[in-house]
């Protein structure tokens, strides 16, 4: 991949953006609007404020040169600019175009806190605000005031085209500026994937509007191009047949002098005597006599004599010619007689049209004139030949012309009076001789691209002359039929398109945040769960394996692939709970959801068939329509190793002890008993101490047994029935010489009720639960503090409670408090000496006989166990 350097690259961009900002910008001025150069969208603005965004203050340069061409080579210039004022117009416009694209980059980069990635809502919004309304209201008003300034728009118009100007550029910038970013903006990966949810549909709905314009745009203009040809086409017929009407009067004029071999002034006058004058458009009735050049004296002599007040100089000024066309008579709606005489053949445009009526018989028309008035006029022949009759050949016609009726009309006149029921300040209209190119009337104006075609055009032969007669629409027309309310149509749907973009931008914004906060977390939490010491395992609601850790293959020996969506029995299986009963079952979703929040022990199956004693931590996540259950695995092979190690050592320990231990407290009995006489007090003394040791000693090994014996299911019940109250007498009685040593009263409750409870349970476990219970509430309360016993019965239950007012059992403690050797207090210098096996031995005692154990407590108030048992009631005693 070549790399362009820096400058080079800078540079490429800034043509490459004048290059799109002419292109678009042509293809803009298509959906222009009447009056002005104002368009519905301009996305040129909108690009040149994306890449100055995207690259920075140099693309200013590539904006000004874009404008300045665009400007360059508009098509309709005005006529009344010349080349010097396009040019500095054009320039005033780029620099128009660069102040604003200057002024949006300045504002989105001071206020919007604008990224490229355009993925908060705030900053979208702000971006949009300030280079679509605020900036494009710095180019339209500065735009309309030089449109306004060289006179392209008027100042009654001047309003509609800022406000057209402002709304077409602002949608441009709000439709353009989106697509841009996806074309060019960083990150790519994001913007690539906004093509699918912004740019597809922005491109569809904007074309899909435009096409809809386009399409009504030009039915209007169908429309109006057929009313305005259907107009022409009976202002054409009017104007014809208004000359035919006229013309109807020369004939009849031209049938007088056929029949009349001789016709006078007074006859001529008083025939034309009741003319309508100022509606025909004629200014003279002429009857133009040929004269051969043997009777010009004789004429002139009689011009002279006859019409003194009126006469020319006579025919003198006229060359010498076989033959002369001289006006004898003449009438007018002013009585002006001073054509008479007049040599009409001395002019060769006259002569023409003369020639070719005397030749072809029938009426001619000259070529355009212009009156000594300076009014455009045009001339009538109508041939008349001696007897009245048109001669075959054109050798007779010449012969026998006698001379021509002919009409001079203004043509302005003719045609205003012939037009007098239509608004002409609708259209402009031109009756041109395509023999001379010369106008008869009118000139038409140089209308815009839009509404070239239509020009309406009818040539026909007339007289001995091709005339063409074309209309054109005036600009008060365009104005009225400009399509205002298809552009609105068309405004409003790049609006809504624009707004469906900017919003499609905030949410796939907001997603993009959204997707990349939880591509962040994904990834932290997949580093936790891959970096985990303990093993972890991800089950959906089904019971099926989503998703492991590394320690799971490392402790299971599956690969983490063959492990995904496998049901977890693959991996976990689980005792009945009869724990006698040694055969596994496969872990069900049933168990998980039983044993939510807990921690409990399980047992896993390698891939080797291998058997894994497991801790398992569950818990479930609620996630939409689906439920979650997160498995923490610890492997409790090391642990139970550990804990065989423990049991063997104190197995061996206590079955080493018990007997030498057995001997060692018989003999000290025997020695403080007197066996061997009486010792002496200092002796009696350490051989007391030493029983005392002994016997604690030997409480820890039979209590270390019975845990041995309990674990292994070793030891038995011997259920009796046993009556409550003396039991608890005798529980009093067995530990009030412990009390005593610590100033302790042990109290004894009655019940409220007189009759006798009972339960059946062994007695010696019983009489054991209640003296580790009544012992740890003796070491535990103050001196002179009391120790409660009571018992009740509720519904089918015993209720026994062991009450002390202690320090209490701090909260912390509160979970350790029935495990093996635990102790409130672990200090190396306690002053409540035990070995921590009691309270741990007192509930497994208690579950086997399908009891419970409980307590409360309160720090610096005391701690109350409960003991609750099914009860026993006799009823029928012998």
């Amino acid at each position: 991949m070549i790399k362009i350097p820096a400058p080079s690259l800078t540079l490429l961009r800034a043509l490459l953006l004048a290059i799109a900002y002419f292109v678009f910008g042509q293809l803009a001025m298509l959906l222009a609007i009447a009056p002005g150069m104002a368009t519905s969208v301009f996305p040129s603005l909108g690009i040149a404020i994306a890449a100055a965004l995207l690259w920075g203050y140099p693309m200013l340069a590539g904006a000004f040169l874009g404008s300045l061409i665009l400007k360059l080579a508009q098509p309709d210039w005005p006529h009344y600019l010349n080349w010097s004022d396009k040019v500095v117009y054009s320039l005033s416009m780029a620099a128009i175009t660069a102040i604003t694209v200057a002024c949006a980059l300045w504002a989105v980069r001071r206020f919007a806190q604008f990224h490229s990635a355009l993925t908060f809502e705030k900053s979208i919004l702000w971006l949009f605000a300030l280079s679509g309304p605020f900036a494009c209201l710095i180019s339209s008003i500065l735009s309309t005031l030089v449109l306004e300034q060289y006179g392209l728009v008027t100042h009654q118009n001047a309003m509609l085209n800022w406000f057209t100007w402002w709304v077409g550029d602002m949608i441009g910038v709000m439709i353009a500026v989106p697509l841009v970013f996806m074309l060019f903006a960083k990150p790519r990966p994001l913007w690539r994937a906004r093509w699918l949810t912004v740019g597809l549909p922005l491109l569809v709905c904007t074309a899909l509007v435009i096409a809809l314009f386009v399409l009504a745009r030009f039915q209007h203009h169908q429309n109006l191009q057929r009313k305005f040809f259907d107009q022409s086409e009976q202002i054409s017929a009017t104007f014809q047949f208004r000359v035919s009407k006229v013309l109807q009067q020369m004939q009849m004029l031209e049938r007088l002098f056929a029949i009349q071999a001789e016709v006078t002034d007074e006859m001529f006058q008083q025939f034309l005597q009741n003319y309508p004058w100022n509606q025909a458009g004629v200014l003279f009735f002429d009857w133009v006599e040929v004269i051969p050049h043997s009777r010009r004296a004789a004429v002139e002599a009689e011009l002279n004599s006859l019409f003194k007040e009126y006469a020319t100089p006579g025919i003198k000024p006229a060359a010498v010619r076989p033959y002369y066309s001289v006006i004898r008579f003449v009438a007018s709606s002013t009585g002006d007689r001073s054509l008479v005489g007049l040599d009409l053949a001395a002019d060769p445009a006259r002569k023409e049209a003369m020639d070719y009526a005397m030749d072809s018989g029938r009426i001619s028309i000259s070529a355009p004139v212009q009156l000594v008035g300076g009014n455009d006029a045009a001339l009538f022949f109508i041939p008349v030949y001696q007897e009245g009759v048109v001669p075959q050949t054109i050798e007779e016609k010449r012969k026998k012309i006698r001379g021509f009726i002919c009409g001079i009309f203004e043509t302005s006149a003719l045609v205003q009076t012939s037009l007098s029921q239509y608004d002409t300040s609708e259209f402009h209209l031109q009756v041109k001789d395509l023999g001379t190119g010369l106008s008869y009337y009118g000139a038409l104006p140089e209308l815009p691209i839009q509404a070239r075609d239509l020009t309406w055009t009818r040539q026909w032969s007339h007289a001995g002359r091709s005339l063409e007669l074309q209309l054109v629409p005036s600009q008060t027309l365009l104005n009225l039929n400009s399509g205002q309310q298809s552009w609105y149509v068309l405004t409003g749907g790049l609006v809504l398109c624009s707004l469906l973009g900017i919003f499609l931008l905030v949410l796939t914004g907001r997603s993009a945040r959204i997707e990349h906060l939880i591509t962040q977390r994904t990834k932290e939490l997949s580093s936790i769960l891959d970096n985990a010491i303990e093993s972890i395992v991800i089950v959906d609601q089904q019971g099926l394996i989503e998703r492991v850790n590394k320690e799971t293959s490392l402790l299971f020996g599956f690969a983490m692939s063959s492990l995904l969506r496998q049901p977890i029995s693959k991996l976990l299986a689980c005792l009945p709970e009869h724990k006698n009963h040694q055969l596994l079952q496969p872990l069900t979703i049933d168990q998980l959801n039983l044993w939510v929040g807990n921690t409990v022990e399980v047992t896993g199956l390698s891939e080797d068939g291998r058997q894994i004693p497991l801790e398992m931590g569950l818990s479930r996540v609620d996630i939409a329509d689906k439920h979650l259950y997160t498995l923490m695995l610890h492997d409790l092979r090391e642990r139970k190793k550990i804990d065989r190690m423990k049991s063997e050592f104190i197995s061996t320990v206590s079955h080493e002890l018990r007997t030498p231990l057995t001997s060692i407290n018989g003999s000290l009995g025997l020695l403080a008993g007197g066996v061997v006489g009486e010792l002496p007090p200092q002796a009696q003394q350490l051989v007391q101490i030493a029983k005392t040791n002994t016997d604690r000693l030997a409480r820890l090994v039979n209590d270390i047994l019975d845990i041995e014996k309990l674990e292994f299911g070793q030891l038995k019940l011997q259920p009796v029935e046993v009556e409550v109250w003396e039991l608890l007498q005798e529980a009093k009685q067995q530990n009030q010489a412990y009390a005593d040593k610590y100033s302790v009263r042990l109290n004894l409750a009655a019940p409220a009720t007189q009759a006798q409870l009972y339960l059946f349970q062994d007695k010696f476990r019983l009489l054991q639960i209640l003296s580790n219970l009544i012992s740890n509430a003796i070491k535990f309360s103050p001196s002179h503090s009391v120790v409660e016993l009571s018992y009740q019965r509720h519904n089918d239950d015993l209720v026994i409670k062991v009450k002390d007012q202690g320090t209490g059992i701090a909260e912390s403690f509160h979970t350790k408090i029935f495990q093996k050797f635990a102790q409130a207090d672990n200090s190396d210098s306690r002053s409540n000496q035990g070995s921590g096996l009691g309270l741990n031995i007192s509930k497994t005692l208690v579950e086997m006989m399908h009891g419970s154990i409980d307590f409360e407590s309160e720090l610096g108030k005391g701690t109350c166990f409960t003991l609750t048992f099914p009860c026993y009631l006799q009823l029928n005693r012998s």
